[in-house]
């Protein structure tokens, strides 16, 4: 039969006592420093995920604002497009204007001008035409005929 030896029942309490020991003075101090860079392997991989997703919270809204500034300025420049066509527009509404007032203007100067030059030539005509008919006449017509027959030749002149 079977043999107990007192040497292996004190090897097995030795290593029951060194399984003990082991398990409270070597085990436990290593499974503690395990758990403890184990939650601290975590909390750094939490803290780097919430800084991963604040990092795209700012990404996704600095291209929000990057996009709101590019329609901005896109609206900006398209009013101003359309002010400049606006203003473009009336600078050359008056221009017309001006330059069709101006044209009427020289017209009335030009036409008054003739009106003058015409009056003059036709007085100096009809000067002309009393002083031959003086001649041809011989004698000088009294200053009252003079003006009748001068004022009848400026109202036929005028008709014609």
């Amino acid at each position: 039969m079977l043999k107990l030896d007192w040497n292996i029942l004190f090897t097995l309490i030795n290593l029951v006592i060194f399984y003990l020991l082991m398990k409270k003075f070597f085990f436990k101090p290593i499974i503690s420093t395990m758990d403890k860079r184990k939650e601290m392997l975590e909390k750094q991989f939490k803290d780097a995920e919430d800084v991963n997703t604040k990092a795209l919270e700012l990404k996704k809204e600095y291209e929000d604002k990057i996009q709101n500034a590019q329609e901005e300025s896109a609206r900006i420049i398209s009013d101003a497009k359309e002010s400049a066509k606006t203003e473009y527009g009336k600078i050359l509404d008056k221009a017309e204007n001006d330059a069709e007032k101006i044209k009427q203007t020289a017209k009335k100067a030009s036409d008054a001008e003739r009106e003058t030059i015409l009056r003059s030539a036709k007085e100096d005509i009809a000067s002309l035409a009393m002083e031959a008919a003086e001649k041809i006449v011989g004698a000088n017509v009294s200053d009252k005929t003079n003006s009748q027959i001068f004022d009848e030749f400026l109202s036929e002149g005028s008709e014609k």
